[in-house]
């Protein structure tokens, strides 16, 4: 049984509790000008009884009521998770706007109307109902009938979510596994069931039937209302912009626009066509005319960096200096008659142009295919300088050389320093000094990026042994090897863009299990702490990790545990090739100073970032002669509209040079920039500044916006529940009622019109009465 007090006057009740504090205070007072000549304990309890029986009688004002709420028999438990993301707010209908959105009509199944009951009202009665709001991360509890109130009329919720992630709802409930903790629900009785209220589309996240399986052998039967049409409506959109994250300030922007277009039709019923362009500073720099000939159309455009860049020149601040300017474009696809949704025809999106080139340094024992493809590859980039370094018996150098010259291995950490990424390939462990691992480690620690690439020599696993131990993210397990038969992404490696060479992410298995595989691969294990982004997979399903990851220091180390990514370019050339390097190097390096003035260096480790991500901050500070200086406080200044709405405390990083780091707190979505406050300077004289942006970088959300209705058949399966459609969704409520055996109780005593609170007053006023007359006042 849990008992509450509640209030059910007219009046609020922290007035009267006021107002009889008041009084039972004027009261006191006066009584006391007649008790103070009275003796202990008459004289102050005399006042305290004639003030509570006062405060008493005016509290009846606020009409006190005992609210109790017993439990009979044992409870079901339903949860109902509704899907937020931006597919439920469309309408199905000819007449969108005078028609209610999937969202609406799922919140009208749970509060009910004037014509029928609600969902909510109809099981508060004999079940613990819950109801929570999902997209993609964190779900949120809504309402709970625990609290004990009256079933909503109305749920406010917005179809606002950038994803879905159908899996998100079932893990809120399992492993805890309906733990009351923050926004969390309850610990589950013996019957529960969790039902979604969804489109289907799920497009983020693992797998909602691995998720269901795990909630049914928990004892949580998994249904499913499925909200929405099964047909794909009128539309047309861009649902992604495919691009590199920087180019050279130099050269070409290259890249594809994914664009939905379904129901566009032309003269007589044939294909119409559509007119996508690239936008900069509202100028177009880029335009074309497709034909609208399949649901999803890949539209490759090059734009001249120059052109965009040739307006900015005069932008910002003088004395500012910038290695990198971004380049802030969208993409355009032009509306029809009857498109049902108009929001996902502008897509913006960034590109950095570098002003300076990118230095890496190939190091290799061989002058193998990969070294010679991955040289060449990166020596026709205008944005990159390469330098090669071959070395070892049947090379041109037996015996290595260093120095700080192009040919030769870096022999101070100034001359490593020089560069942003360095590829070590099978060079002679006898060769690799103490020094050399030294110079090395410390090129990482510091933030350089490293890619380590096994081979059939067999000399990796001496170097991992006795000269990198710890900086090569994994471990050899044997001689042995494992013949390959495919490369696929780990679960981890499917949400890392690094992977992403088609641009489709529901088809990135098939595409892997496409791409040429080496014949052999080590046998090795990864590192505590590392990842593995892709596997090997042999022909009898055995897995060995394939691409290894992991931090070191400030930097990041990539491992291939095989040199044959050559072989992709067999009949594509470059595409696949090029594309998987360029995005590896991406990852692996750390970003260059984007900004500088003759006092600091600022930048961060990207240009734009999902909701809810927190941005790396980096700062170099020097004196006025260009001396570092590495004892100041900084803090970085996150600034909104000319308003500073977070100020991020920078920590040391390297005192020698001057560097500090930091990290902001999770970003919410808009356009930002950064600013470096530090002691010792004057604000006017740090000037540099970068921007960084906040939002999807796509529309997956929308790309596909009809029923999945075989994907909630499936997820009720699993979950060893029934799947309906919003029209016949009624019967859920035939598959809920027999959770459980029991009911809720509740009942009132109205504390106010009692003869209790009648009694209590009569009952002060006597004993006042009683003690007047023992203290003489009688």
């Amino acid at each position: 049984m849990i008992g509450s007090l509640r209030f059910a006057g007219d009046l609020h009740p922290a007035l009267v509790v006021g107002a009889a504090l008041a009084s039972a205070s004027v009261i006191a007072w006066l009584y006391l000008r007649e008790s103070r000549t009275v003796g202990a304990p008459y004289n102050y309890l005399l006042p305290a009884l004639r003030a509570s029986a006062v405060a008493l009688t005016i509290l009846i004002l606020a009409a006190p009521v005992w609210h109790r709420r017993m439990t009979v028999g044992t409870l079901g438990q339903v949860v109902f998770a509704v899907d937020t993301s931006q597919s439920m707010s469309m309408n199905d209908s000819a007449e969108p706007d005078s028609s209610p959105t999937r969202l609406d009509r799922a919140l009208n199944f749970l509060t009910g109307d004037a014509q029928r009951t609600g969902w909510l009202e109809s099981l508060a009665e004999t079940h613990l109902v819950d109801v929570i709001a999902f997209s993609a991360g964190e779900p949120s509890l809504v309402w709970s009938s625990r609290d004990g109130g009256e079933s909503p009329t109305v749920i406010d919720l917005s179809a606002s979510g950038l994803r879905t992630d159908l899996a998100s709802g079932a893990a809120l409930l399992h492993g805890g596994p309906f733990s009351t903790e923050g926004d969390t629900v309850a610990t589950p009785p013996q019957s529960a069931a969790l039902v979604y209220l969804t489109d289907g589309r799920d497009n983020a996240g693992s797998s909602p039937i691995d998720a269901a399986e795990k909630l049914e052998s928990s004892g949580i039967t998994v249904h499913a209302i499925g909200m929405g049409s099964r047909d794909e409506p009128v539309d047309v959109g861009i649902i992604d912009v495919v691009r590199p994250d920087s180019v050279a300030s130099d050269g070409q922007l290259a890249g594809e626009v994914l664009l939905k277009s379904v129901g566009v039709t032309g003269s007589e019923g044939t294909p119409g066509n559509v007119t996508v362009r690239i936008e900069s500073a509202g100028q177009v720099v880029w335009q074309q005319t497709v034909p609208a000939t399949s649901s999803q159309a890949r539209v490759p455009f090059v734009v001249d960096v120059e052109s965009i860049l040739q307006p900015m020149e005069a932008e910002g601040p003088r004395g500012v200096r910038r290695s990198t300017v971004v380049m802030d474009l969208r993409a355009v696809v032009e509306g029809i008659d009857g498109d049902t949704h108009a929001q996902n025809n502008i897509m913006p999106f960034r590109v950095a142009a570098s002003m300076r080139d990118r230095r890496l340094l190939i190091l290799d024992g061989s002058s193998r295919w990969e070294t010679r493809y991955l040289r060449n590859l990166f020596a026709r980039d205008p944005a990159w300088a390469v330098d090669t370094v071959l070395f070892g018996p049947g090379t041109d150098m037996p015996r290595v050389k260093r120095g700080d010259r192009s040919g030769e291995l870096p022999d101070t950490d100034v001359a490593m320093a020089a560069y942003d990424a360095i590829i070590l390939g099978e060079v002679p462990p006898d060769q690799i000094t103490e020094s050399d691992a030294d110079r090395l480690r410390d090129f990482v620690t510091r933030g350089g990026g490293l890619i380590v690439i096994d081979g059939r020599y067999q000399r990796m696993s001496a170097l991992a042994r006795d000269r990198f131990p710890a900086l090569i993210p994994v471990r050899y397990v044997g001689d042995e090897s494992l013949s390959v038969a495919s490369i696929l992404p780990s679960s981890l490696g499917k949400d890392h863009p690094v992977l992403n060479l088609w641009g489709d992410q529901r088809e990135q298995t098939d595409f892997w299990e496409k791409l040429p595989a080496p014949p052999l691969v080590p046998m090795i294990e990864p590192q505590e702490g590392a990842e593995v982004w892709a596997e090997a997979v042999s022909g009898d399903q055995r897995r060995v990790p394939w691409l290894v990851t992991r931090l070191y220091g400030a930097g990041r180390v990539f491992y291939l545990s095989a040199d044959q990514t050559w072989r992709w370019r067999y009949k594509v050339a470059d595409r696949f090739h090029a594309r998987f390097w360029n995005q590896l190097l991406n990852a692996v390096m750390q970003p260059p100073y984007s900004a500088s003035d003759d006092y600091v260096a600022l930048g961060t480790d990207k240009i734009e970032y999902e909701e809810g991500e927190s941005s790396t901050i980096r700062v170099r500070l020097q004196d006025p002669s260009g001396r570092a200086v590495g004892d100041a406080t900084v803090d970085a200044l996150l600034i909104s509209e000319d308003r500073v709405i977070a100020t991020v405390p920078l920590s040391v990083d390297d005192p020698a040079r001057g560097t500090y780091r930091g990290q902001t707190p999770p970003l919410p979505s808009g356009a930002f920039s950064i600013r470096v406050r530090a002691s010792g300077f004057d604000a006017q004289a740090l000037q540099a500044s970068t921007p960084i942006w906040v939002g999807a970088r796509d529309a997956i959300e929308l790309g596909q916006v009809s029923l999945d209705q075989e994907a909630l058949k499936q997820v009720a399966k699993a979950g060893k529940g029934v799947y309906l459609h919003e029209s016949s969704s009624e019967q859920i409520l035939e598959n809920l009622r027999p959770l459980s055996n029991g009911m809720v109780v509740e009942s009132d005593i109205l504390v106010w019109q009692s003869f209790y609170w009648f009694w209590a007053i009569i009952l002060l006023l006597t004993l006042e009465w009683w003690m007047r007359k023992r203290a003489g006042l009688v």
